[in-house]
């Protein structure tokens, strides 16, 4: 086969492969924990542990009870319990390797890529309440509690 054909076929298959996953179903799977989804699920989505780096993680657990704007109220054996399952769960494609600013899932690098500010996510949409600057999920992703992010299927509030 001619080489010149070879690499333009290549050129197509690789564009299409892109512009495939660009549009695939992204989800993030949220493995059953009881102790995780009710301490977490109080004030905000138990996120997916694959949405940050184990040591995002143990960071965050260690410096309760301040989380963020919140003081979280949790037993030492629950902290810890948590802590273990969500550094065993946690991220470890390159995509989340490194340890986002305040190890805030909406300041690492891939989701500020994801969520830049465009057509169909003008900058109004991030002073919102319901979006709360990004933090809360479910305002724009329906399954977001099921580990499920969808380009196709996102809701961006008008």
């Amino acid at each position: 086969m001619n080489p010149s054909l070879n690499k333009r076929l290549l050129v197509i298959w690789s564009l299409s492969l892109s512009a495939t996953l660009a549009q695939a179903q992204v989800s993030v799977p949220i493995p059953a924990f009881t102790p995780y989804t009710q301490q977490c699920n109080v004030c905000h989505l138990a996120y997916p542990p694959g949405m940050l780096p184990a040591g995002s993680w143990k960071k965050l657990m260690e410096a309760m009870p301040p989380h963020f704007t919140a003081q979280v109220m949790v037993n030492v054996d629950t902290q810890e319990e948590i802590s273990n399952w969500l550094q065993a769960h946690a991220g470890t494609y390159a995509l989340v390797a490194e340890e986002p600013p305040q190890h805030r899932i909406t300041r690492s690098a891939w989701w500020t890529q994801i969520h830049k500010e465009s057509k169909k996510v003008p900058a109004a949409v991030w002073k919102k309440a319901s979006v709360s600057q990004g933090a809360q999920c479910v305002t724009c992703h329906a399954n977001a509690a099921k580990g499920e992010f969808n380009a196709k299927t996102v809701q961006v509030p008008k």
